[in-house]
């Protein structure tokens, strides 16, 4: 099998899987809301997020270096050095956590979350010890099991932590939930992967560390810049608002985040080691392409958000929850940028410009932080402005800044925006058919919802075919592969 049959082929597995899990996940948060309060739910995601600093901090990009590097005489030698730094640094990163990260929770406006942080920390170190396993898997492009790993991940996080919140254990019910979640993901890692293809020692090598600390530490701050740029701004929110409010931006943005985080997420997933294998010189145009299919499947579920929050929120949430709505509409395009920069990040990784991509993720905090802090004084919606701001400028700039080494930056704005006008064409549908409702009447918001979903998808698809014809012929025949190739 090629290449971009297993890169096709694994992208429709994590997509598969991914989507089945996120909609676990968003049910079983949505019927959440009815059984706790904002306030509550704000503590415990301040919890969660103080205990993710930690980390952040110990993660140095190990993962990608076992993709990149793990392969031929050098894999065994690879994997033991990555387990082995991976796993002592996640826990002593979260022992520290569970001791000292309940005293950060005043500042947030969340004292009463500090006894949320230890538990959080445990379902961490679970999550910790996946993590090489599901890299060893990521390598050798088994994506089915990754899939099923989010799929019974989320399963065992909605069915615990719904029971517990139902039978009046507040909080505490979220933070079970986690530790549930992280080991069904956990044992079907160590199923998949075997224990002995990522616990099977060799001799530690000096080389061999500082190889991996010149790979991972830009990776690892990176991650830390991305990962603040991606929770940090809830902390500032919390600060500035309280956790009430809080939770109704971490309910915005988790909804916004869904296209981007379970669909273009599993195709950057499957992109990094399908770039790796490629010869240099064939990856500018397979990066092309990439972000072109992946604007065309995520643009419009982002731009879709976008038209149909209000209806969309108040049909699923109870009245406390819906200031959800305008933030929802604010956030959507998250979900238009971050595919974009995962594109981008593979192709770095895969080149090994992670310098580049460390910088890039600094920079983006520069804008998002400081648009809060601007812009925090004129209401929470003002504020959630600052992360458009500051994910469109980071894909600007990645586009450029791959340009001097990748394809050109004219194509890449190519790629993205013929997609983009077949959803401005969706958007316009579809706020035509909530107006002709509305003023006929029919406002009753289940009825505006299907309509528009409805409106939206069947317009997008005409739009796609008018305005992204060649993109949109591309991703036909991605499909008919994959069907020829599970009949042969």
């Amino acid at each position: 099998m090629s290449v971009s049959q297993k890169a096709a082929r694994g992208a429709a597995w994590t997509i598969l899987f991914g989507l089945v899990a996120r909609g676990i996940g968003v049910a079983g948060t949505l019927v959440m809301t009815h059984l706790l309060a904002p306030d509550v739910m704000g503590e415990v995601a301040a919890a969660t997020i103080v205990v993710m600093v930690f980390n952040w901090i110990s993660n140095w990009g190990f993962g990608q270096y076992l993709i990149v590097k793990g392969r031929g005489d050098a894999e065994a030698e690879v994997v033991w050095h990555v387990t082995l730094a991976h796993l002592c640094m996640g826990g002593g990163a979260m022992a520290i956590a569970a001791l000292v990260g309940g005293y950060a929770m005043p500042w947030f406006n969340a004292a009463d979350g500090a006894v949320f942080v230890p538990g959080m920390a445990l379902a961490m170190v679970l999550r910790r010890i996946a993590a090489v396993p599901e890299k060893i898997l990521t390598r050798k492009m088994q994506f089915r099991a990754i899939g099923l790993s989010l799929a019974v991940g989320e399963s065992a996080y909605t069915g615990v932590s719904l029971l517990l919140a139902w039978r009046g254990h507040g909080g505490m019910s979220i933070v079970y939930g986690n530790i549930a979640q992280s080991a069904a993901m956990l044992a079907v890692m160590v199923s998949a992967a075997g224990l002995r293809s990522w616990t099977t020692p060799t001799r530690v090598s000096a080389a061999r560390l500082r190889d991996m600390i010149r790979f991972g530490l830009p990776l690892g701050i990176e991650s830390v810049a991305y990962n603040a740029a991606r929770q940090g701004d809830r902390l500032l929110m919390a600060r500035y608002f309280g956790p009430g409010p809080m939770a109704h931006y971490s309910m915005a943005y988790n909804l916004a985040d869904i296209p981007a985080i379970y669909v273009g997420e599993q195709v950057g997933q499957v992109l990094l080691p399908s770039l790796a294998e490629l010869p240099p010189e064939r990856r500018p145009a397979a990066l092309v392409r990439a972000t072109a299919l992946i604007s065309l499947l995520i643009f419009p579920m982002a731009v879709g958000l976008a038209v149909v929050a209000d209806s969309l929120v108040a049909s699923l949430l109870s009245p406390e929850w819906q200031d959800v709505a305008p933030l929802l509409t604010i956030l959507a395009v998250l979900s238009v940028f971050r595919p974009i920069t995962w594109t981008l990040s593979s192709y770095l990784e895969a080149t090994e410009q992670t310098s580049t991509f460390m910088w890039l993720e600094i920079g983006k905090l520069v804008p998002l932080f400081g648009g809060i802090v601007v812009l925090h004084r004129w209401g929470i919606d003002a504020a959630a402005f600052s992360v458009g701001i500051a994910f469109g400028l980071h894909a600007a700039i990645g586009i450029y800044v791959v340009g001097k080494t990748g394809p050109s930056p004219a194509g890449m704005v190519w790629a993205v925006t013929r997609p983009l006008a077949a959803c401005g064409v969706m958007a316009a549908a579809v706020l035509g058919a909530r107006f002709g409702l509305s003023g006929a009447g029919l406002d009753d918001p289940r009825l505006l919802l299907a309509v528009e979903i409805v409106v939206g998808a069947l317009s997008y698809i005409v739009a796609a075919f008018v305005v992204a014809r060649p993109i949109a012929q591309d991703f036909i025949g991605v499909l008919r592969q994959l069907r020829r190739r599970r009949a042969a």
